[in-house]
């Protein structure tokens, strides 16, 4: 129960805690007492509080679980021309283009918060923010289909030695594990893409150890099965296939490693309980990383190098 509300941070508190870490965006605060550390993920919809364990990456590694978009899959291009026709049309200027400046704070974050950025950097009405979210997802999905019926080439692509990187841990017996906070049919598409562009000679569904979405969109005729689905920054997607798609036990999560980019995933493998290596390209370097175990400034070919998978 908590006994006070620290005034930095407006969250109540146990009493004595201390906090030692406010992410940039103030939506994780980390605080210790006499009990441990813990991670308080400040969401309106979804407030929790877990335990921050420490984590280590301890050899031999066994499973990786891989983030999709930034990580696995670039989809820059997507989201821009997605936000670019939602910008054009909120502001009426049909060759609308972002500003330099723009770039890290409408890449490799939610898109809630890619729109709450541009709807205050423009000038916009926050009161069609759900608008502006709709004509984005709409402009998105249609660009999606264009990638599925083989009309937009180029729009997606796999991340810089994506292929090289999944082979080696094949041959290396390790499981691999793809976690999306994307739905399910977006996914579906964009990995599709990827495998064909790098020639994988395989459907994707069948190469994976483990595959998590955010799940199905529910819509007339069609069951959705978003429930009570927490999204990352929240654990549950990593902790579900750690432990049940891959089969690691408590005592291997420092055997099994999260690849990210993003903040939000950063702080989800950890309070999952493993180690996350970082990943950083282009506009996300200026990311929040301090949650993570490990930053490889040099991408996927860089972790190839480590030694984490001697026996």
């Amino acid at each position: 129960m908590a006994d006070f509300v620290n005034n930095n941070t407006g969250i109540a508190l146990p009493k004595g805690a201390e906090v030692t870490y406010v992410t940039k965006d103030n939506k994780v605060i980390v605080y210790k007492d006499n009990t441990g550390s813990y991670a308080h993920i400040n969401n309106p919809n979804a407030k929790c509080t877990y335990p921050l364990l420490n984590s280590t990456i301890q050899k031999p590694v066994k499973a990786v679980m891989m983030d999709m978009d930034g990580s696995s899959t670039d989809t820059e291009k997507l989201v821009l021309v997605a936000l670019r026709k939602m910008m054009a049309e909120a502001v009426g200027v049909a060759n609308f283009d972002f500003k330099p400046e723009d770039m890290q704070h409408i890449m490799g974050d939610s898109t809630s918060n890619h729109i709450s950025y541009l709807i205050k950097e423009y000038d916009l009405d926050p009161k069609k923010a759900r608008n502006y979210e709709n004509t984005y997802y709409k402009n998105y999905h249609c660009s999606l289909h264009e990638i599925r019926d083989g009309k937009a080439p180029g729009l997606v692509q796999p991340m810089p030695h994506l292929k090289e990187f999944l082979l080696y841990l094949k041959k290396n017996d390790t499981k691999i594990g793809l976690v999306t906070s994307s739905l399910q049919d977006e996914m579906e598409i964009v990995m599709d893409e990827v495998f064909r562009v790098m020639d994988m000679g395989c459907n994707f569904r069948d190469f994976y150890d483990g595959i998590i979405s955010a799940g199905i969109q529910g819509r007339k005729g069609k069951i959705g099965t978003l429930g009570e689905l927490c999204l990352k920054p929240h654990p549950w997607l990593y902790s579900d296939m750690g432990q049940r798609l891959l089969g690691m036990s408590k005592d291997e999560r420092e055997n099994c490693v999260v690849i990210e980019d993003s903040t939000a995933g950063i702080v989800a493998g950890r309070l999952a309980g493993y180690p996350v290596i970082w990943v950083p390209h282009g506009d996300n370097e200026s990311h929040d990383a301090w949650f993570a175990t490990h930053k490889a400034m040099g991408g996927l070919s860089e972790i190839i190098k480590y030694d984490f998978w001697a026996k």
